[in-house]
């Protein structure tokens, strides 16, 4: 395991497990938890580490979104208020790898909410809020004092994963988060990214989906559409790593099984208002 202290009270997690991200916030003996990674093992250090490294106790937990890769330790915080948005449930049950281990281990949150709130953490402002794009119940956690924003699986590293979504909808997801200029950005997994990771993300779906479209209309689709090549779709200086390109290769497959891209958006849409 991964172990960082990006700021003073302020440690993050990355554990061996899909390179899962969990991340505490420390004041007075307290521990305020974003995420919970992927496996048991990893858990079970970080719990350790927190209790007889860090000398806390956790006692809250927020949620980016409720999926197996980011669940593993909410199970050993027994007395932790876990907070996630309503519709947990939904991204829950439209996972395609649930187990039932997975539904055996399943801890629900013992708070839900919608929209978004404010609160203090020792000496964070931290502001959660709905952000639905990959999946409904995605949150962000915007933390302005320590130019700090999470965002769960909004992105993968440069590049964003579809998933079940739409594209649309993913980047506008990843739009709002860049509207709030933050410089240091934490995902669901891989580690502290720079701000720019969101414009790079939006722009690896825009140039994916300018090929898919075009190979959509010539022969031999699926062939043209498996050999885009991640390199393709990302700013000539980012060099992808391991992580990025396995999801890259998963987008592939979601988009040849879902015909995504197959439609001209791009005309200017009118909005009625109702009266």
């Amino acid at each position: 395991m991964h172990i960082e202290h990006i700021e003073s009270d302020i440690v993050l997690f990355r554990g061996n497990a899909y390179e899962s991200l969990a991340t505490v916030f420390l004041h007075q003996g307290r521990a305020l938890l974003i995420d919970a990674l992927a496996d048991t093992s990893d858990a079970e250090t970080m719990c350790r580490h927190i209790e007889d490294n860090l000398d806390a106790r956790v006692d809250l937990v927020i949620m980016t979104h409720y999926m197996n890769d980011h669940m593993a330790a909410l199970r050993l915080f027994p007395s932790a208020q876990i907070i996630a948005h309503q519709h947990y449930m939904h991204t829950y049950l439209s996972q395609r790898m649930r187990t039932p281990e997975d539904d055996a281990q399943f801890i629900a949150p013992t708070i839900t909410f919608t929209g978004s709130f404010k609160f203090q953490w020792g000496r964070h402002a931290l502001e959660v809020f709905h952000n639905p794009g990959k999946t409904m119940c995605a949150v962000a956690i915007d933390v302005p004092d320590c130019d700090l924003m999470f965002c769960g699986d909004a992105i993968v590293g440069h590049t964003a994963y579809l998933g079940a979504s739409a594209p649309e909808v993913i980047d506008e997801a990843i739009a709002r988060l860049q509207r709030r200029r933050r410089g240091r950005i934490i995902p669901g997994h891989i580690g502290v990214l720079p701000g720019r990771v969101f414009g790079d993300a939006r722009r690896y779906l825009h140039r994916l989906g300018k090929r898919v479209f075009k190979s959509h209309l010539e022969d031999a689709a699926e062939r043209r559409i498996r050999n885009i090549r991640i390199e393709d779709c990302l700013p000539v200086d980012i060099q992808p790593t391991s992580f990025e390109r396995f999801w890259h290769e998963r987008n592939l497959d979601r988009i040849i099984e879902r015909r995504l891209f197959a439609f001209d958006t791009s005309r200017p849409l009118s909005t009625v208002r109702p009266v």
